[in-house]
């Protein structure tokens, strides 16, 4: 699913004008939060305005729906730092896709992985190390300020969101983490499910719950929210380092054998 940030984004792009001018003209205040602000309305209805796919965006509408009954202004569910909207982002999803674009999902602060590309997803550009903060102005994009024509650029500094992105594709791997980070991690994926199918399943239990006990598996700390969560795709990659570092340390104390051993 495509945020709605992003879809301002590429429309504006298109026409020409600048994302907050799009807003205004299909009568959408973005206000702190674009996607909270899409969230007020009918992203479908809007998008068909723009788009011969609108059907898509149905999910979005349901999904945003679901989230205001739990998180209004979705300040416990969604990212921000600094009281500005960003989205995290995976390096190998933007460098396969045909048309370059943020997923909804991106948004949200227990989504933390690539289901697709088992890796964990990045928190900002390998570049400049600024955030993916969304909706920006693409025209004048980047530091000169001559824009940038595609999603997988960084709005800051210009260069490719997707560099060396191979390298990250299946780290996630289950020898490297501990379980309860696995446990935490499984969580986020099954809360963003629960605001999809509009219930809460837990494991070892028949009965499925309303959306408020989001409310309260998140308070408790069960989902992968907290600061204290460490495990990020950087992390992920050192503990690969490191390993990698153990194996070849663990290999050169055990030289070939270049003489065979003489029989008896």
């Amino acid at each position: 699913m495509e945020s709605p940030s992003s879809w301002l984004m590429r429309v504006a792009f298109r026409q020409v004008v600048a994302p907050r001018e799009l807003a205004r003209f299909l009568g959408v205040g973005i206000g702190v939060d674009c996607e909270m602000a899409f969230a007020k309305l009918s992203f479908q209805a809007l998008a068909s305005t723009h788009t011969s796919a609108a059907g898509t965006f149905r999910h979005v509408d349901l999904l945003m729906e679901r989230l205001r009954k739990v998180d209004p202004y979705g300040e416990r569910f969604l990212l921000r730092h600094n009281s500005v909207a960003y989205h995290r982002f995976c390096a190998a999803c933007l460098a396969t896709d045909r048309v370059k674009y943020f997923r909804l999902e991106w948004r949200f602060k227990c989504w933390r992985w690539c289901p697709e590309h088992s890796c964990l997803l990045l928190e900002c550009c390998p570049h400049c190390g600024k955030r993916a903060s969304l909706p920006q102005d693409m025209c004048d994009a980047g530091p000169d300020g001559l824009g940038v024509a595609t999603l997988d650029r960084c709005m800051h500094c210009a260069e490719l969101l997707t560099t060396n992105w191979q390298v990250s594709v299946d780290t996630l791997a289950q020898e490297l983490t501990t379980p309860w980070e696995q446990a935490l991690l499984n969580n986020g994926r099954a809360a963003l499910a629960a605001l999809v199918l509009g219930k809460v399943q837990i494991q070892g239990e028949q009965k499925a719950h309303g959306l408020r006990r989001l409310k309260t598996i998140e308070r408790q700390g069960f989902l992968p929210h907290a600061s204290q969560f460490r495990l990020t795709h950087d992390e992920m990659m050192r503990r690969h380092e490191q390993s990698l570092l153990t194996m070849l340390e663990s290999a050169s104390s055990h030289p070939l054998q270049t003489t065979a051993h003489s029989q008896n």
